[in-house]
């Protein structure tokens, strides 16, 4: 370490740098990141699919016309064109499977293709009632396959093992895989032989399902090994004597060998390091404003000269930094950078204790931050693996994502990352006293309002999570030191939890009232015609569904509670829960009357805990069950099918999810590990909070067998409204439906879903072909008798409870 900066910038070597000494497998954060990108791109897609079907069916006949309007001789040209390069990409992956001779690769592709076909098999029947392709003369053209082919699940399956293959490929036979992928896309697009949203679908579900067999399995390293960096780097003219394998150290992948008698540090930066930076910085930028406008680039040479340009203006500076030796670029988009080694500038502030940090380090690395802040830089990344102690002298790694000409607010976010870092080796006393040393107050003042997690990069937030309250108690103990009576934080986060369930809520609201008043001369003419004959039971159901409410609460404790006591509870809280979101309320007052009746309130929290559990397993039993006896799919259209037993799609659905979950378990030993170990976890800790009750099969009977009749009453509600007015679906597509609607409104944390639930059972209902009248008349009335209506009966059932001391 030294206060200048030796950087040899070397010719580009001339091999490629590949894997060529080593052979292990692992799996790579850039693979989640993609997983998660295409995840986003799925779900957009097909949400886009169910919401506008219209539309794509209408783009579908536009593409139709206008390959209509082709010469003949273009179109058969086209058309061929794309069964050669559909018929070329497995010869590419088979051909480079065989050069590899690699076996566990080749299951592994060819396992990613089946379940990426079988999967587009199981959508393609609903993507075609959604948005159904137009019908067009198909092609007498003299090839040796018809014109259809290859069909969407052929596609898919090649999509997703092109998707698999692409990181362990080298580059040309990537391309030549792609090229070939991507043509036949392009081509079955403009020729119309599949509907574009099918397509669209197709690439985005392949590319996810490739992207999750990597994740789950992982793939062979990736990245050139320490030979091939040794004879790149010699090539480039740095040599380097020693290189060991990759490691994994203070969030950085990089080599340590020596050149010469210096300890070095080798860093490889490639399109995966690129991929996975952009998408860290994509999601913190959603939900965090950054308090700079400059945006570092993510390409690996750009990144590679901005951090020898940062060292050398922070050693300029004055600041005691880790020195870059060399950069030498390689391949299309890749870096060398070979760095002094950290180790040899101490020990990390992270592998560090208490005792083994003096006063005097605390404030030497306070002084580098100073000095950097002087020349208007920032750090941006004041991790603990990025401050180096060594006796009483602080040297700062991590130069990378140093910004120059920062702005006062990313000086201030340095400060209080320091802060904190400092704090988690130190304990908070002797970190705000070092600061207070070191730092004018001003510029500690000025720190107060980003002392908060939004403020924080990533890894010093969730380090800074673990202690409870620590990040607070740093902010009131700088503030109590400054004198500083109050501290407005700086609004730093776009998204948050509160501000999402506002959103959601304002959205499903609005979207229910606006609905509901521009249908409304609609929905009035149809609810005259009400048939009253079915008002009666779907009333009794209700109240029926109560007093299963009130059998399931009996059982989940081990000392007897009167039935009508603890039905006059149920009515009472669901009267609370119409006015509480997430039906706080009616928790709230059932541990009361179980606490009341003489249970310990740990035991009473538990029980209602309990029922929830209890709840749960009914309600994926139902859903299982109604889903496997309707038909039909209870998304789609009626008239698609109808009677006649279980769904075989939903059936192979079900298979298959078993047989996947089987697999993965099977193949992977440490998530295996975890499951088993959280199983038995849970399982003992019911064994240790219910032992006694588990052998009471009375009681396990009202627990579960409450809750059944509670929401076969709640189901039968339903049914019986969409009755009254004429809807004749049959009783197992109702019962799915509702249970459909049920499960997506309950993420929104509105007072007992109102607008939720009313949306999405209309939503589900239109679906299946009922009218829009009809389906909001049904709706409202079955929100009318299950919900509303029980607000009569639960406000007396309240204060008698109160009157009687219940609770």
């Amino acid at each position: 370490m030294g206060h200048h900066v030796d950087v040899s910038t070397t010719e580009a070597p001339s091999r490629v740098l590949r894997e060529n000494d080593r052979r292990d497998w692992q799996r790579h954060p850039v693979d989640t990141a993609r997983l998660v990108v295409r995840l986003c791109l799925l779900g957009f897609v097909l949400l886009v699919t169910a919401v506008f079907p219209a539309a794509l069916t209408n783009a579908s006949s536009d593409v139709v016309r206008f390959f209509a309007r082709m010469p003949e001789p273009l179109r058969y040209a086209l058309v061929g064109l794309a069964q050669l390069s559909i018929l070329v990409v497995p010869v590419v992956i088979v051909g480079w499977l065989l050069v590899r001779r690699a076996r566990v690769a080749t299951l592994l592709i060819v396992g990613a293709g089946l379940v990426g076909g079988i999967t587009m098999v199981l959508l393609t029947d609903w993507l075609e009632r959604a948005a159904p392709p137009t019908t067009i003369t198909d092609l007498a053209s003299g090839s040796f396959v018809r014109s259809g082919f290859p069909s969407a699940a052929y596609l898919c399956a090649l999509v997703a093992g092109a998707t698999t293959a692409s990181p362990m490929m080298t580059a040309r036979w990537r391309a030549i895989a792609w090229s070939a992928v991507w043509v036949t896309v392009l081509v079955r697009l403009i020729t119309a032989t599949q509907a574009p949203v099918n397509l669209f679908v197709t690439i985005a579900l392949g590319s996810a399902i490739g992207s999750a067999a990597l994740v789950i399995f992982g793939s062979p390293q990736r990245r050139p090994g320490a030979n091939s960096l040794r004879a790149g780097l010699a090539e480039g003219g740095f040599v380097i004597d020693e290189l060991g394998d990759e490691t994994f150290e203070r969030g950085v992948r990089n080599y340590h060998g020596r050149s010469g008698s210096e300890a070095v540090e080798v860093v490889y930066l490639d399109r995966d390091d690129r991929d996975v930076e952009l998408f860290a910085r994509v999601v913190r930028s959603i939900r965090v404003r950054d308090v700079d406008e400059q945006r570092i680039s993510v390409r690996p040479r750009i990144r590679a000269a901005q951090l020898t340009q940062s060292t050398m203006m922070a050693e300029r500076a004055g600041a005691r930094v880790q020195d870059v030796l060399a950069v030498a670029p390689t391949g299309s988009d890749s870096a060398i950078i070979v760095l002094t080694a950290a180790s040899s500038a101490g020990w990390t502030l992270r592998e560090r204790t208490d005792d083994d940090v003096s006063d005097a380090a605390l404030d030497d690395a306070w002084r580098q931050v100073g000095l950097l802040h002087h020349a208007c830089m920032s750090h941006r990344s004041l991790t603990r693996d990025n401050v180096v102690l060594d006796g009483d002298q602080a040297t700062l790694l991590g130069m990378d994502t140093a910004l120059l000409a920062s702005s006062a607010e990313s000086r201030a976010v340095d400060r209080a990352e320091l802060l904190v870092s400092t704090a988690l080796t130190v304990g908070v006393d002797r970190a705000l006293d070092a600061a207070v040393r070191s730092v004018p107050a001003d510029d500690l003042e000025s720190t107060l309002p980003f002392v908060q997690l939004p403020a924080l990069p990533a890894h010093t937030r969730e380090e800074a999570k673990k202690p409870k309250h620590l990040v607070d108690d740093l902010r009131n103990g700088l503030a109590g030191r400054l004198g500083v009576e109050q501290v407005e934080l700086a609004e730093l986060e776009r998204i948050s939890f509160g501000r999402i369930v506002t959103w959601v809520g304002f959205a499903v609201l609005a979207f229910f009232l606006l609905t509901l008043v521009t249908n409304w001369s609609a929905i009035s003419d149809a609810m005259a015609g009400i048939d009253w004959v079915w008002v009666v039971p779907a009333v009794i159901a209700t109240l029926v569904g109560t007093v299963g409410g009130a059998m399931s609460l009996a059982g989940s404790v081990v000392r007897p509670i009167p039935l009508g006591d603890a039905t006059i509870v149920m009515f009472g809280q669901s009267f609370l829960n119409r006015f509480t979101p997430m039906n706080a309320g009616g928790m709230a007052m059932r541990i009361r009357y179980l606490q009341k009746g003489g249970t310990d309130v740990a035991v009473s929290t538990a029980a209602v805990g309990l029922t929830s559990l209890a709840s749960g397993v009914v309600q994926v039993a139902f859903i299982a069950f109604f889903f496997l006896w309707s038909s039909t799919d209870p998304t789609g259209d009626a008239t698609s099918g109808g009677g006649g037993g279980p769904d075989l799609t939903l059936v192979f659905v079900f298979v298959g999810a078993i047989v996947v979950a089987a697999i993965v378990l099977a193949l992977t030993p440490k998530f295996r590990r975890w499951l088993v170990t959280l199983v038995k976890s849970t399982i003992e800790k019911v064994r240790h909070d219910f032992g006694e009750l588990l052998r009471m099969p009375t009681k396990l009977s009202l627990l579960f067998g409450g809750q059944v009749i509670a929401k076969m009453s709640t189901i039968l509600a339903f049914v019986w409204a969409c009755r009254a007015f004429g809807i004749d679906l049959p009783f197992a597509e109702l019962g799915a439906l509702y249970l459909a609607a049920n499960t997506v409104a309950s993420t929104v944390p509105t007072p007992g879903g109102v607008g939720a639930i009313e949306a999405a059972l209309v939503f589900v209902l239109t679906r299946a072909g009922v009218p829009d009248a009809e389906a909001w008349a049904a709706t409202l009335l079955f929100r009318l008798i299950n919900y509303w209506l029980p607000t009569i009966p639960g406000y007396v059932a309240l204060r008698y409870s109160e009157r009687h001391e219940l609770v």
